[in-house]
């Protein structure tokens, strides 16, 4: 945990963390200084979800689930009624092999979500590893019926797309010209 840590300008932080949100950074790109938890505890508890998610997926795709756990606990500390972060611990969990809080992890990720397809076949295959088929065929047969409604949605006809200006100055001026044509016509 970094304590007493100086931090760069609020522009430059803030440039950090959107690099950190955008995918374009890890925390360790960047200087001492400034660090994923110092980021973290920069911004407000959804921010500090957010952060620590992406913190987790990092530690996950490294293979470091201990460190992926922390995270994503942190995630579900601050937003509790994050869903994607239940279940992304309770992957974690069961990479360390500690079925019973794997378990209670993604229970609180059905809560959230009970037809969830991710979430329904990682209780299935936790319930499987313990010996509990039935159960476990149950939460397969949800999940499947997920998948299937997944497929059977009728795709939706987009509008066609309007452009909008380059920018607000643009679009502000194309008005202000009109109005004054407009007026000299009228004039």
């Amino acid at each position: 945990m970094i304590q007493n840590c100086s931090f760069p300008s609020s522009i430059t932080m803030g440039i950090l963390v959107l690099l950190v949100l955008a995918g374009t950074g890890s925390a360790a790109n960047f200087s001492d200084d400034v660090s994923a938890e110092a980021e973290v505890r920069a911004f407000s508890s959804v921010d500090n979800a957010s952060l620590a998610v992406y913190a987790g997926q990092n530690a996950l795709q490294s293979g470091q689930y201990d460190e992926a756990v922390e995270h994503f606990s942190e995630a579900v500390e601050a937003d509790p009624t994050w869903m994607a972060a239940w279940y992304l611990k309770a992957y974690s969990l069961t990479r360390l092999n500690r079925t019973e809080e794997a378990l209670a992890a993604v229970d609180h990720a059905l809560l959230l979500d009970p037809k969830d397809r991710d979430s329904n076949n990682l209780k299935a295959d936790i319930l499987e590893s313990l010996g509990r088929s039935d159960e476990a065929a149950q939460y397969r047969s949800v999940a499947e019926a997920s998948s299937a409604a997944l497929q059977t949605t009728v795709p939706v006809t987009t509008l066609p797309a309007t452009r909008a200006p380059a920018n607000l100055l643009v679009g502000l001026s194309a008005v202000l010209v009109a109005a004054f044509l407009l007026a000299r016509r009228e004039g």
